[in-house]
């Protein structure tokens, strides 16, 4: 059984040497009017600029297939498992067989790409100018109207889903029954090939730029080659795509060369036998990481109006500029698009080893949560002992409680974070100033910018230091028994301020300092963990910074990885809620992306408050556990809490309870 595909290899070989070319056949009348159409609005190709890494940027350009067949590197193959040799170095007249179900090797690997394919696209179109295909289709149930379709072949889609070969197109629709009456006329709407479908525009809109009258500008996404109208980050979600488009950064303008296929099928598979290749355009793959069919084999093609109603759409959703406040929800949903079509691609061929990953994934889940407790979880008195689990419950019950608490200390987070977004704006606005209007030198523009970078750091600091110490003493202020307020919570940050200064400053600088060297990045990340607890340290033990730095580690010696674990888990869901919320209505729901940043902007802004109080909550957890003696200089007894009132500090007895942490 072993020796039948090497059989049907050898006969399919044979028959590749021997069938006779297809017989020659007389152009079509109309064909020298619908190549004039096709030169006339021969499209502008903007691509991505290319960049010296061929991780990055753009590496492809439309390609002439004369460039690919007859190459050394390239192999018919055929559908047999694995899959045999046909051919190598397959000419157009070889395709020209049909071979329904075989596909083209080119030189690389498509799940593990690296440079190979780049690479091999910089040699062939070194000896090959850019070319596009023109062909114009007349739709048997619009007999009124003709297609003229261009189509864009590039040797690599390096998209989330990379596969060989990538096949694209735009196209324009006449209210015309022939190529000459369409030279008189208009078209009436254009279609940009968007991955699984396409968008409409209307000859004159004001997103399609036209050049010298006639010519569509067209942005090839960077990688995905998805054909987009203008310079933004566009968002992927159903027929367009799984994942974010981006032709931001385009390159100058290229005009590629016109290949003008014939009317008539006879015709044009006698000039271009490939067209009649019924196989893939790539090496085959498992789902969307398989190559492409080629134009002959859509069916835009041969009824491209009934195509284009069927599934063009009028518009693409972008990614906002700028966010709100925290992990804007589009942009996390972009990264973790790519980062789970890397996963899948590194082990679509290691299925084991994904496998792995998530029985990993499920085991930690299930540690964490097994190796806690989540209840009794009462919110008050704070101080008191809690697991991690318990400290989160905590956190949430006293936020139904007290939702006007939050709110408030959500509003200034706001305030406070939209400062620093109008300082990033203004910086983007300075350094994108028109010359002619007196925008800044480079120098003068590079020191702007580092002040602003400065001062936005700060603020993105100060901001969330002043939660934490907020969040600790409306805390105090629940345990004293006095009616708690925002402002009178901010009122103590403010009268704390120079040891919380002290505290944070030295954290963030020595954390900043230790990162600088990559081999100093664990030390930093064992500091950050041991020092975490040094701001609710100031507020609720009214001790100096640098005592409460010595303090917090004290506390967390000896329970470094106890510590590590749930800190990590709380942050994370403070900072994940709003981006999760968010990527799921993108997923879900059709709102545009501006309202779903909003919406994941908002949650962020509240959760981030109950993470604040999760953790202040572990703090308490360790304060009660680890009292500090009497004498030991400027701390107070930690396992007891201190009101601050005209005669002196009166001490209150808290309960303890038990706890597993």
């Amino acid at each position: 059984m072993r020796a039948l595909p090497l059989v049907m290899s050898t006969l399919a070989t044979v028959t590749v040497l021997c069938l006779p070319e297809p017989a020659a056949a007389a152009g079509s009348p109309e064909d020298p009017a619908a190549q004039a159409l096709a030169e006339r609005y021969s499209p502008v190709v903007k691509l991505q600029k290319a960049s010296a890494r061929c991780e990055d940027g753009e590496q492809f350009q439309p390609t002439d297939v004369e460039a690919v067949l007859g190459d050394q590197q390239v192999a018919l193959r055929g559908p047999w498992r694995p899959p045999d040799l046909v051919k190598p170095q397959p000419e157009g007249t070889d395709l020209g067989h049909g071979f329904p179900g075989h596909f083209l090797d080119f030189p690389g690997d498509p799940l593990r790409p690296g440079c190979d394919y780049a690479e091999w696209s910089a040699l062939i179109n070194a000896t090959h100018p850019a070319t596009v295909y023109a062909h114009v289709v007349r739709d048997p149930e619009f007999p009124d109207q003709i297609s003229l379709e261009y189509w864009f072949f590039y040797v690599f889609n390096d998209y989330n889903n990379t596969h060989e070969g990538d096949w694209e197109s735009i196209q324009l629709v006449f209210k015309a029954a022939t190529p000459a009456a369409a030279l008189t006329m208009s078209p009436t709407a254009v279609g940009f090939s968007q991955h699984g479908g396409a968008e409409r525009a209307r000859w004159g809109d004001a997103k399609l730029q036209i050049v010298d009258g006639t010519h569509p500008v067209v942005y090839p996404a960077a990688g995905s080659h998805a054909n987009k109208y203008g310079q933004r980050l566009y968002l992927g979600r159903g027929s367009e795509g799984l994942g974010c488009d981006d032709t931001t950064n385009p390159a100058s303008e290229l005009r590629p060369r016109v290949a003008y296929v014939p009317m008539a099928r006879a015709d044009y598979v006698q000039q271009y036998p490939w067209l009649a290749f019924e196989g893939r355009w790539g090496e085959r793959q498992r789902s969307f990481f398989d190559g492409p069919t080629g134009p002959n084999m859509k069916d835009s093609w041969t009824t491209p109006i009934q195509d284009a109603e069927a599934t063009w759409r009028d518009d693409s959703s972008t990614v906002p500029a700028g966010t709100l406040l925290g992990p804007s929800s589009t942009g996390v949903f972009c990264t973790a698009v790519a980062t789970g079509s890397n996963l899948v691609r590194e082990t679509l061929d290691r299925t084991w080893l994904l496998g792995l990953l998530l029985a990993a994934l499920v085991a930690l889940i299930w540690f964490a949560a097994s190796r806690t407790r989540w209840s009794p979880a009462d919110p008050l008195p704070a101080r008191q002992r809690r697991a991690w689990g318990q400290a989160v419950v905590s956190a949430l019950r006293l936020f139904r409680q007290r939702p006007w608490l939050f709110g408030g200390f959500a509003a200034v987070f706001v305030v406070l974070s939209l400062v620093t977004v109008v300082l990033a704006k203004l910086q983007v606005a300075r350094r994108d100033a028109p010359t002619d209007l007196g925008a800044p030198t480079e120098n003068a523009t590079g020191l702007w910018a580092s002040l602003v970078a400065i001062a936005v750091t700060l603020l993105t600091i100060a901001t969330y230091v002043a939660l934490l110490a907020a969040v600790t003493a409306m805390l105090e202020q629940l345990d004293r028994g006095v009616p708690p307020s925002t402002g009178a919570a901010l009122r103590e940050v403010v009268s704390s301020r120079r040891p919380l200064s002290r505290a944070a400053g030295v954290y963030f600088v020595v954390i900043a300092v230790l990162t600088l060297v990559v081999a100093t990045i664990p030390v930093a990340v064992y500091y950050a963990v041991s020092r975490a607890f040094a701001v609710p340290a100031v507020m609720a033990e009214h001790c100096s910074g640098r005592a409460a730095l010595s303090r917090s580690k004290t506390l967390v010696r000896g329970r470094w990885w106890r510590t590590a674990g749930p800190l990590a888990i709380i942050i994370g869901l403070g900072l994940a809620a709003g981006p999760i919320a968010g990527i799921a209505l993108l997923l879900g729901t059709d709102l545009p992306a501006t309202l779903v940043n909003v919406t994941s902007s908002i949650l962020f802004a509240l959760a981030m408050p109950v993470a604040s109080t999760a953790l202040v909550y572990l703090y308490f957890d360790r304060a009660v556990a680890l009292p500090e003696s009497p004498g030991s200089g400027d701390l107070p007894d930690a396992g007891r809490t201190y009101s601050r009132d005209g005669d002196g500090s009166v001490e209150h007895d808290l309960p303890s309870v038990r706890s597993d942490s």
